[in-house]
């Protein structure tokens, strides 16, 4: 079998599939499997690149989405761990392993599958202390500290890793195991990296969780990247067993970030992407592990005094249980489901868009439901409410008037009868209704006196030069403001301030009648306003 092993791929999936096919031209073979050792970027559209974790001048949109939508489909089968540059919103929804498109799977925060009876074991992201003992509490949208702790290895996927006794062929992580260049020319790594020299001096560089798993596991091969440059060391664990450490380069120009290795493996089996019996068995004994907060928990020891279970390799009877679950048939299914709207190319995309929320993934449900196990972005978000048909209340009584009953009797059954539990339908044959008219407006003449408006007073002509009524100043209307002389000329017309002009004293005396006449058109004047 060939598999061609690449470093951290960073988006650049077009460019990758170009060389797997230009190498394995070169060499005459052809590739059967394709693993990228994290830093895979998949990236569905702009709300994803809001999810991962870097500067936003590596912040790119790059190829993924093409192979996402369908436009353009893998040609190899891919198999990828996450790194520290991930789309984590979009892995997370995948906690156990998925097809984040069709030919390209996931292996999960941990997970082991098996290809051609090779047995393939992955631990994504890169190992931080703070965050080792802490659980999965991170949910979109992100913080800037929690889309970086997101990817940061957890001890419950470490401790169920160490619970696997048969041989692990090929191992994947993205960071290296701690220690590994004291199995090789660390002169030459420091030639090349030089500014490790220190790290490497107080034994820090790489993953402390990485280095347990490689002397613990012993697989024979082990395949990493993150550092960004081609290293390769042969642990020697006893006589018998080794493992073969390869680390490679980031998908550019003039970089070893590509290597074809052959693997023998039964020819005997398809090749085909399978799970693991045993790793099933082991996600269902320590689902109870499973912790969503940021607090410390610690995994079983043993220790003295210990009543819990602290070693979970399966046994026979959990091996069955599996095996009943799955009927014998342990082939993943390609049900691979979008989740989110693809990218759609243009000259300038939004790469300021905002986060999406958290969403749960189909393939990730139904794999818990069937293996009997919580998904931890379930616990973190709760499960959405999915509405059934509508239900009926059997004592609600339905008003309709006796005329439209009368009419529905009139009609058939087969325009009249509707679901009982129907809460709507269309209405396929609308009547056709004319427009609204109404009758002409009618001036009708009335023989009664027009009503007299309400905002003003009630005003009445009086004639001046008639003597047959004395009017005196207890005749004057009650509602007659009084002014001061300084505000009188303002509300008087001109013929009225005309003639109180000309009013003497002796004149107002003997004709009160003219104080009258200004009074009464002074009420004219508020009556009209």
């Amino acid at each position: 079998m060939i598999i061609a092993i690449e470093g951290c791929a960073h988006g650049e999936l077009d460019q990758i599939y170009r060389s797997v096919e230009n190498l394995s031209r070169q060499r005459n073979v052809k590739v059967d499997l394709l693993i990228c050792c994290g830093d895979f970027q998949a990236v569905r559209n702009e709300s994803d690149l809001q999810c991962m974790a870097v500067p936003d001048k590596f912040r790119h949109i790059c190829t993924f989405y093409k192979y996402y939508s369908g436009e353009v489909k893998a040609p190899i089968l891919t198999l990828f761990i996450g790194g520290n540059h991930e789309a984590s919103n979009y892995l997370q929804e995948l906690a156990y392993g998925g097809w984040v498109a069709p030919n390209i799977y996931y292996l999960g925060y941990a997970g082991v599958v098996k290809f051609g009876g090779i047995r393939i074991a992955g631990l994504s992201g890169i190992f931080k202390g703070h965050d080792y003992l802490k659980g999965h509490f991170e949910k979109p949208p992100y913080t800037s500290g929690t889309m970086r702790s997101a990817y940061h290895v957890r001890s419950l996927e470490v401790f169920r890793l160490k619970q696997l006794k048969e041989a692990i062929d090929i191992f994947i992580s993205h960071d290296w195991p701690r220690g590994i260049y004291n199995y090789a020319d660390t002169r030459e790594l420091l030639h090349w990296k030089p500014f490790f020299r220190d790290e490497i001096a107080n034994n820090v560089l790489g993953s402390q969780a990485g280095e347990s798993l490689l002397h613990e596991l012993k697989p024979k091969y082990w395949f990493a990247a993150h550092l960004h440059c081609r290293f390769a060391a042969t642990v020697q664990h006893n006589e018998r067993q080794s493992t073969n450490f390869l680390a490679l380069d980031k998908c550019l120009p003039r970089r070893q970030y590509l290597e074809l290795i052959e693997v023998p493996h039964d020819s005997n089996q398809g090749l085909e992407l399978s799970y693991d019996p045993h790793w099933l068995a082991i996600l269902r004994s320590t689902n109870h592990l499973l912790s969503v907060r940021p607090t410390t928990q610690y995994m079983p020891s043993g220790g003295p005094g210990s009543t819990e279970r602290w070693e979970f390799y399966p046994s026979e009877e959990e091996i069955e249980e599996v095996k009943t679950i799955f009927n014998g048939d342990y082939k993943i299914p390609s049900n691979f489901l979008q989740t989110a709207e693809p990218f759609k190319p243009r000259p300038n995309y939004n790469r300021n868009a905002r986060q999406a929320e958290a969403q749960l993934n189909p393939q990730t449900t139904e794999f818990c439901e069937k293996l009997g196990i919580d998904d931890p972005l379930e616990k973190l978000i709760g499960k959405p409410i999915m509405l059934s048909a509508p239900v009926v209340n059997p004592d609600e009584i339905a008003l309709e008037d006796d005329d439209e009953e009368e009419q529905l009797g009139d009609q058939s059954e087969e325009s009249a009868c509707h679901e009982s539990n129907d809460l709507f339908f269309v209405d396929t044959k609308p009547q056709k209704r004319s427009k609204m008219s109404l009758p002409q407006p009618q001036n009708e003449t009335l023989d009664e006196e027009p009503l007299l408006t309400e905002k003003g007073p009630v005003t009445e002509t009086i004639n001046l030069d008639s003597a047959s009524e004395d009017v005196t100043g207890e005749d004057l209307p009650s509602t007659i403001k009084k002014f001061k002389r300084r505000n009188q000329e303002l509300y008087m017309d001109q013929e009225s301030s005309t003639r109180a002009a000309w009013a003497t004293k002796t004149d107002l005396e003997n004709s009160p009648g003219i104080l009258l006449e200004c009074a009464v058109n002074v009420q004219d004047y508020f009556t009209v306003v």
